[in-house]
């Protein structure tokens, strides 16, 4: 698998915000890295989201795995079980709101599945973090959108939504950092 331009761009931007989301959160270094590792791995899907049209299970299931033991190990050493259901609630909340979004529109299954993990994360620090999130998505998606559509492309491109969503958790995050 050739690395194009395009990727390392990507990747670089996901990197750089890993390192921010990282520094923002600090005071905590288990959930720094760990937040790190999540922008990460939400890079890598972009990339992939963006070549191939597709977020293959074989990297959001371990994603949300990961992330939903790293929610409940933060509840347990923090004491705070109900922040942990919440986050998990938030990021089931955010993948049934996608479902729909699927089922009456144009989106992704493995979009749907992203919206887990992104959804739990985030909830983890509450509920402005994930507005950010889905303003940062939800803007981003429409400027590229309306881009393809003055540009006459907009009717046969298929837009790759994983890359924004992926931006969309990193706001999010450093936001909440």
């Amino acid at each position: 698998m050739s690395l194009r331009l395009f990727d390392c761009v990507v990747i670089a931007i996901g990197a750089t915000l890993a390192v921010f989301v990282v520094i923002g959160h600090r005071s905590s270094p288990l959930t720094a890295a760990g937040l790190g590792l999540v922008i990460l791995v939400a890079t890598w899907l972009a990339v992939v989201d963006f070549r191939e049209h597709r977020l293959p299970n074989r990297i959001v299931g371990p994603l949300a795995a990961a992330v939903t033991g790293g929610l409940a190990l933060a509840a347990l050493s923090t004491g705070d079980i109900r922040r942990g259901l919440v986050a998990v609630l938030a990021g089931a909340g955010l993948s049934g709101f996608l479902l729909l979004l699927s089922i009456f529109g144009d989106l992704g299954m493995g979009d749907v599945k992203f919206g887990y993990p992104i959804g739990a994360v985030l909830g983890w620090f509450g509920w402005n973090a994930i507005l950010v999130a889905l303003l940062v998505t939800t803007v981003g998606g429409a400027l590229v959108g309306v881009a393809l559509l003055v540009s006459g492309k907009g009717a046969t491109y298929r837009l790759s939504y994983g890359p924004y969503m992926a931006l969309g958790l990193a706001a999010g995050l450093l936001y909440a950092g």
